[in-house]
């Protein structure tokens, strides 16, 4: 009985050369589509061993259909994204809950103290120098992501979102909407509206910026177990 045939280190590596040629930029998507085509080659080799490893492939990669990976990738994508909206509600959530909510009323009735004096030089200080920095970490993040991925090669999507933060730049822009009607706000029910909001916007930026970053390589590690930070 003839052994059934292997695909070798090389072919692997192939394997996923041919992901990356078809548009699948992540290290962990290309694992789990080099995993799967390796599966398929090797399974039509135990009924088949005369098809040499391209056909195979080709006949393997065909069962995608017209769109190719781009529906794996998709899919991948959403459920990612879903994991990383969780882990952000759930740092949200935690300024609602003791300790933190006094700290947050605080934030509030503070802002809504410098809403109501005479001049809104003061707010707007305030509120561009907290976007700004905002705006200056998220650069600093995702330089560190690109240099680390010119130095492993490997871009992991779940990374991707934790260091990039996935909606801080949704953020920035509703802040830049934001402040041009501050100006015009004289109802006292309008200032309190305006507070929540102002300390909404800097607690989203502290989560995305810091919390879940904070334990990012847990999150990676508990998503890919064979993720490993590698440092800087």
């Amino acid at each position: 009985m003839n052994t059934p045939k292997k695909l070798t280190p090389g072919e692997v590596d192939a394997l996923y050369v041919f992901t990356r040629k078809h548009f699948v930029e992540y290290y962990d998507l290309q694992t789990e589509l080099v995993d799967h085509l390796a599966n398929g080659i090797e399974e039509q080799w135990q009924h088949n061993q005369n098809p040499d490893f391209e056909d195979a492939l080709a006949a393997e990669f065909k069962k995608f259909g017209i769109y190719g990976f781009s529906d794996v990738v998709a899919e991948r994508k959403r459920a990612l994204g879903k994991r990383y909206t969780k882990l952000l509600g759930r740092y949200f959530v935690e300024f609602f809950t003791l300790p933190k909510i006094l700290l947050t009323l605080a934030m509030v009735f503070g802002i809504h103290l410098m809403l109501l004096l005479p001049t809104l030089y003061i707010f707007m200080f305030f509120f561009i120098s907290i976007q700004g920095f905002s705006l200056f970490k998220f650069k600093q993040r995702n330089n560190f992501l690109e240099k680390k991925v010119k130095q492993t090669g490997k871009r992991w999507l779940l990374e991707e979102l934790i260091y990039k933060g996935a909606t801080v730049s949704t953020v920035v822009i509703f802040a830049t909407q934001f402040i041009q009607f501050i100006d015009n706000a004289h109802n006292v029910y309008l200032h309190w509206f305006l507070s929540v909001i102002t300390v909404l916007i800097i607690l989203h930026n502290y989560v995305v910026l810091y919390s879940i970053p904070a334990k990012a390589q847990e999150y990676l590690k508990e998503t890919y177990p064979e993720y490993e930070i590698e440092k800087s």
